[in-house]
């Protein structure tokens, strides 16, 4: 795997997974996550622990991907890279979504699955390579 290709797929892992420690560390609910529970004791009780649990979902998942990606040999195998895409492209862009919808900054998920798709492109096998 291009020395680019590591270190983007490793950035990207890196980020996934300081994005799910802040969701996991928050100490409080953001405003507008507050605004949206009207008010509601439980109800923001309630968002505060599914918010810890998204959390603590993206770190394993930006942990596993660092592992898979400084594990891999070289050449990396498809496999591998497929397997990232498996793991960041449904978190992530399930994660941009949902924050797209609630009005919170849902362009960090968003471009944390786009430099995992930048970085599996640069590190498919043989792609730039000249016949």
């Amino acid at each position: 795997m291009p020395l680019t290709a590591r270190i983007v797929l490793e950035t990207a892992a890196a980020l996934i997974t300081l994005g799910g420690l802040y969701d996991l560390f928050t100490p409080r609910l953001p405003p507008h996550l507050v605004a949206i529970c009207g008010g509601s004791e439980s109800a923001s009780r309630l968002v505060r622990e599914l918010l810890r649990a998204l959390g603590g979902s993206l770190v394993a998942i930006g942990l596993t991907v660092a592992v898979l990606i400084g594990a891999s040999g070289t050449p990396v195998q498809p496999q591998t890279l497929l397997l990232v895409l498996l793991l960041v492209i449904p978190s992530e862009g399930i994660d941009a979504f949902c924050m797209y919808r609630v009005g919170s900054p849902f362009y960090f998920p968003l471009a944390f699955a786009l430099l995992a798709i930048l970085g599996v492109v640069l590190g498919w096998p043989n792609l730039f390579d000249s016949p």
